[in-house]
């Protein structure tokens, strides 16, 4: 995985809703994991962020795997 990541979003949120907003801090995994910390709020929350690499396709800047963003639906789902 890269350090510089282009276009990222952090979804977050409690139980099972959340919200889809862009990171505007720094482009880099540092960064993303320190906002990523700060969302979730000690365990009160959950949170991800996706890293894009084309359209809509891109990865979870944590794990690694690779996932889609569906922005009319405003959901995020794994592939398979």
């Amino acid at each position: 995985m890269k350090n510089e990541l282009n276009r990222v979003v952090i979804i977050s949120g409690e139980g099972e809703i959340g919200i889809i907003e862009p990171h505007t801090g720094r482009p880099t995994k540092r960064a993303v994991m320190a906002r990523l910390t700060r969302e979730r709020c000690g365990g009160d929350r959950w949170a991800k962020a996706i890293a894009y690499v084309d359209g809509t396709e891109g990865f979870d800047v944590e794990t690694g795997e690779v996932a889609d963003w569906i922005p009319e639906y405003n959901i995020v789902i794994k592939k398979s």
